[in-house]
């Protein structure tokens, strides 16, 4: 069987269970990955049977047989690093946060379309079938209108240096927040039309809790929660006028359940035996967007990046939360640990 080659940029944990799945999943091979440090990348490569090892990133993207890159470190470093490899001419799947800020993340988008190279976000929650179900439900009008979106997601991640580290844009918004957010959008149809918010900080001064409320046209509201310093339930209730729907696990969708409007449970859908991890499915849009010879995926457009991004910016300068950026990084973890 031919397959299709990902590189993986980076030899962290997140970057571990996408090279496992991988590996499961037919017609797709873990071919390459690179790290600063070599020996690293050969202890990644021999625990997940990769062919090519390399000491370098921009080893990797020079590398003709990868077709397409993973970049799996820190969000604070994504765009330089999808900048060189799409330069090089090497498309790439970016793990969430797609970058710190929109003029990053602008920049390496103009690029990708500049070069006619593909470049997509790797946002867990756009690409499950479960919650893709779930807006189609919703169309459907399976509950009448939405009108409320209640949203939260959180972990005791506290001794996980890098998420309180300002230089490596940590805090609970880029890592955490960006699930519930993106989960809103999606029910929304868009981005809100006023935001309020607040947040908790840490003592390296970013953000440990976030609470952040949303507006939307005809009166929608949504609110969403984050927290790096202790677990949520993680789920979201969607409220309309016929009913209401429940999702647990909203970064990764396990269970979905309507109930009407007298509270009496109608329907519960699980996701599929054969699914993985739930990151197969960026990776079969990212082929799919590469043959089709198109530069973004179906399911995360690049505007939904820089929707998000946007109100992550405008959220972080009401709380007057600076990133001193850039910087060089020495982890090479990225994604959340919720995903481990």
């Amino acid at each position: 069987m031919i397959t299709f080659k990902i590189g993986i940029l980076g030899a962290g944990n997140i970057a571990g269970i996408v090279a496992d799945t991988l590996v499961k999943l037919d017609g797709f091979e873990p071919y390459a990955v690179a790290s600063r440090d070599i020996k690293k990348a050969n202890d990644f490569a021999d625990r997940y049977h990769i062919t090519k090892r390399y000491g370098s990133y921009e080893e990797l993207a020079a590398d003709p047989d990868v077709e397409l890159i993973y970049i799996a470190t820190p969000h604070s470093h994504h765009a330089e690093q999808a900048k060189m490899c799409i330069n090089a001419g090497k498309p790439v799947l970016v793990e969430k946060a797609f970058s710190y800020n929109t003029q990053t993340a602008m920049e390496v988008i103009k690029l990708a379309q500049e070069k006619k190279v593909f470049c997509g976000e790797a946002m867990w929650t756009r690409y499950s079938p479960l919650m893709r179900l779930t807006c189609d439900m919703l169309k459907d009008n399976a509950i009448g209108e939405p009108r409320m979106v209640t949203a939260n997601l959180g972990y005791n991640l506290l001794s996980v240096k890098r998420l309180t580290d300002p230089a490596l844009a940590g805090g609970a918004l880029l890592d955490l927040g960006v699930y519930p957010l993106t989960v809103i959008m999606m029910i929304m149809g868009g981005p809100p039309i006023s935001v309020g918010s607040s947040c908790a900080k840490l003592s390296t001064g970013i953000d440990g809790i976030d609470s952040i409320q949303m507006n939307f046209p005809n009166g929608r509201m949504a609110t969403a929660f984050a927290s790096i310093a202790y677990k949520c339930d993680n789920t979201c209730h969607i409220y309309g006028t016929h009913g209401r729907i429940e999702l647990d696990e909203i970064n990764n969708p396990t269970a979905l359940r309507v109930y009407d409007r007298d509270n009496n449970l109608t329907q519960e859908i699980h996701p599929a035996e054969r699914e993985i991890s739930g990151y197969e499915h960026e990776f079969i849009s990212a082929r799919k967007a590469i043959i089709c010879g198109n530069i973004e995926p179906d399911e995360m457009k690049h505007r939904d990046t820089l929707n998000l991004l946007s109100i992550c910016d405008m959220l972080r300068k009401s709380w007057k939360i600076t990133f001193p950026l850039p910087q060089e990084a020495k982890p090479e973890d990225a994604g959340s640990p919720d995903k481990a």
